[in-house]
This record gives structure tokens, C-alpha cells and sequence, in this order.
């Protein structure tokens, strides 16, 4: 199991340093949530600040675009160092969006909010580098874990080994010790977690933690 810290969790005089402890964790890669007050009511991660972790850091970052128009930010999130870009389907069409992720050679994910059904992205799992089931409601670090959006996660698990496709599912939202496991069970290759690791005296021993769960 993959393990990708929520850098929102984090504050802009603190992304340095925890970066850089998160990096000794070993983790895959950072988690930015870019938030513009459209898509939810909250602002977060402006292109500046992608550029101070992207600094800080040689470990790769998925830009989770939490916008009406994320077609339109790609080029600066992109410049500013974003090695995937991952859209929510309720706010593109899923074709353009791909294919516009594509003529930048970047990797390409689709997020599903918790009421959202995984049949509004079902017919490009094939071309996707990664799916992001949310188990929170968007736009807010430390929300409690829903689980009911579960069964999607486990309905895209069946679907990826069916067809084997190329492609990660991760779940975001909530996830600590104690709800890893129902998203591991679950079937999901990639956990998002932010306050269930920066908000820890310790985080790389929560690093560790997650990461024990998925071989227990």
C-alpha cells in the first residue's frame, strides 16, 4: 500500500520542514489539494506554495484540483512542479480533461466525491494512472471518514482485476489507523492521509503505523 500525506494538513511556514520529514518517511509522494473557492468554499495552495514544497522536496505531487475549471490551471500547477493532475468528474468532462492532462505528458487521475457514483467514470478506468475515491466532502482537513463510499472502492477493484487495467485506486479522507484498514480491505493500493499523519507528534512513526496495517 502506497501512502500520499495530505500536505493540506499542513501550514505554509511549516511546508519545509514537514516535507522534509515526510520525505525521510519514505512516503510515494505528496498531496496537494488546490481549493480556488469554486468548486468548494475554501482556498488553499496557490501555485506560490506548490513552489516552496516542489522546492523542498524531489518527491513527486499530485495535484488534486478542486476546481470548476481545471483545465484552464493545469500550465501553472504543471510549471510549478505537479506530476499528476487529478480532477473531480462532477466538474469537467472527463474526455476533454484526459486528453488535455495527456498533451502535457503527465499523469492523469479522476476523483469521485462520496455521493457521486463510480458509473460517471467508468468508461475511462482504462485510460487513468489513478482513481480517487473521496471519503470526506471536499474542502476541509480533519473531516470524520465516511464509509459508505466503500463499495465504490471495492466495485473498481473488481472492474481494475477484471480488466487488468494500469491503474491505482486511492481513497481520501479520514484516514488513520483506524479507518485504513476498512479502505485496505477494501482493495485500495493508495491511501491519502493528512491529518492522520502532520497531525501526529510523530510523523514518520505515522507513516509507519499506516503503512504495518497493510501487511497485517
Amino acid at each position: 500500500m502506497k501512502i500520499a500525506p495530505s500536505m493540506l494538513a499542513s501550514k505554509p511556514e511549516n511546508y519545509v520542514k514537514d516535507a522534509q520529514i515526510l520525505e525521510k518517511a519514505n512516503v510515494e509522494w505528496f498531496h496537494i489539494d488546490m481549493l480556488d473557492g469554486t468548486f468548494t468554499n475554501t482556498h488553499a495552495f496557490p501555485v506560490e506554495d506548490l513552489k516552496i514544497i516542489n522546492t523542498a522536496t524531489d518527491f513527486p505531487m499530485d495535484i488534486h484540483l478542486m476546481t470548476n475549471h481545471p483545465i484552464e490551471s493545469l500550465p501553472e500547477y504543471i510549471e510549478a512542479g505537479g506530476d499528476m493532475l487529478t480532477a473531480h468528474v462532477e466538474a469537467v468532462n472527463p474526455r476533454k480533461y484526459i486528453d488535455a492532462v495527456k498533451k502535457y505528458d503527465k499523469m492523469v487521475g479522476l476523483a469521485v466525491n462520496p455521493d457521486t457514483p463510480l458509473s460517471s467514470i467508468v468508461d475511462y478506468i482504462g485510460e487513468l494512472d489513478r482513481i480517487l475515491i473521496m471519503t470526506v466532502v471536499p474542502g476541509k482537513t480533519g473531516q470524520s471518514f465516511i464509509e459508505a463510499p466503500l463499495s465504490k472502492v471495492k466495485e473498481a477493484r473488481q472492474l481494475i482485476d477484471k480488466h487488468n487495467y494500469n491503474v491505482e485506486l486511492c481513497v481520501d479522507g479520514g484516514i488513520n489507523e483506524k479507518t485504513a484498514p476498512l479502505a485496505i480491505e477494501a482493495g485500495v493500493d493508495v491511501v491519502v492521509s493528512g491529518a492522520g499523519i502532520l497531525y501526529k507528534d510523530d510523523m514518520i512513526k505515522a507513516v509507519e503505523d499506516l503503512r504495518a496495517l497493510a501487511s497485517k
